[in-house]
């Protein structure tokens, strides 16, 4: 009796095991085959052709190509200065004036000193006409002739002399008035109202804001690739989204011994808020392949069989068929396709990454 309970519990538990096995490999089943029937919504775009430049890219800094540090040319003390440090300055503007007193007074010194001279020489030249006309009627000795053209041309030798001392009076005047050779901004100013200066005392420094060198650093291992003339475009982060095209106007011949680089310069304006000593990023054009084919970067992903581009399978409406391709120089959010697909190829973008040879897409909205 107790055996037959037990019989017909055994059975009815295995009978209920074997339902519920088979429950869930239909669920199993059908959640399957939905992995495989998902549709994917991807963007499309179609395999383009233009031109690819193959660029170098480099960081390095933005140099002025004038800084010229104004000195005194003249002894004397300063009256006044007219500009500070940070403040922006134009060609042939006044920087620092210096006191002119004892020069103006040797000016007039000097312009005395002519107006008796030309006095004199105008009467020692009468005085001599005199005495050749009457050399000629021999009423005159050669001698005292002789006397008076000699102290002429020491008048008019006199009047040289001092017509110099003028000019060096004159010059040293225009040089108590410092002005700027450049447009620019004052980088430093080393004197003071008061301040006793002689030549070669340092002022004013001016750097020049206006013509720009940018000087980037480049790899040895490239230096074959670069020479002067090639297109180049430079970026500063004082000037974010500001792209400034150029070109290699020279290359330093010497190689860097602490970092084995080469010295790429480019002479630019500034295109305006650039700064000398600030942070600047190049690219230089190396080479310029034309009718190359491009797709959008995110069209290209890695898989097992390497880089590929799942293309849009005209013959089976809705799938995509994978094909593997070799990528080439990547730029402005595209990449180029070296060999494995053809122009006019419609390939997935947005959304590539999830997809597998095969599957099932759907074209978003607006896209195709």
């Amino acid at each position: 009796m107790i055996f037959n309970r037990y019989r017909n519990f055994c059975s009815v538990t295995l009978l209920a095991g074997l339902v519920a096995s088979l429950a869930a490999c239909g669920a199993g089943d059908q959640e399957q085959s939905g992995v495989q029937n998902r549709t994917i919504a991807v963007t499309t775009a179609k395999a383009e052709v233009r031109d690819v430049q193959t660029q170098l890219n480099s960081v390095g800094r933005l140099v002025s190509k004038n800084t010229p540090i104004l000195a005194s040319e003249i002894s004397a003390r300063v009256i006044e200065v007219l500009v500070d440090e940070g403040e922006p300055v134009e060609s042939g503007q006044v920087l620092v004036r210096l006191d002119t007193t004892a020069f103006e007074l040797a000016r007039r010194e000097a312009e005395a000193v002519i107006q008796s001279l030309s006095v004199s020489i105008a009467n020692e030249e009468r005085r001599v006409k005199r005495y050749r006309d009457l050399k000629t009627t021999n009423a005159m000795s050669q001698e005292r002739l002789d006397d008076v053209e000699a102290k002429l041309a020491g008048a008019k030798a006199s009047k040289a002399a001092a017509e110099a001392r003028l000019a060096i009076t004159e010059d040293r005047l225009s040089k108590a008035e410092l002005v700027s050779p450049v447009n620019g901004m004052v980088e430093r100013r080393h004197v003071s109202v008061g301040d006793y200066v002689r030549p070669a005392d340092p002022m004013i420094m001016v750097t020049d804001t206006v013509n720009l060198r940018a000087e980037l650093p480049f790899p040895e291992t490239v230096a074959h690739l670069l020479k002067p003339g090639q297109q180049i475009f430079l970026e500063s982060p004082i000037a974010p989204g500001l792209v400034h095209e150029a070109v290699v106007d020279l290359i330093r011949p010497q190689v860097v011994s602490a970092n084995r680089a080469l010295l790429v310069i480019a002479e630019v304006k500034n295109p305006g808020p650039w700064r000398p000593e600030a942070t600047v990023g190049g690219r230089v054009v190396v080479e310029i392949r034309p009718a190359a084919i491009v797709v959008p970067y995110m069209a290209v992903v890695e898989r097992p069989a390497g880089r590929v581009v799942y293309v849009l399978d005209e013959s089976s409406s809705g799938q995509v068929r994978q094909q593997v391709v070799e990528p080439g120089e990547r730029q402005n959010g595209t990449i180029e396709i070296l060999s494995g697909l053809r122009a006019g190829q419609v390939v997935a973008a947005d959304g590539a990454y999830y997809l597998s040879d095969g599957a099932s897409v759907q074209v978003r909205d607006g896209e195709s």
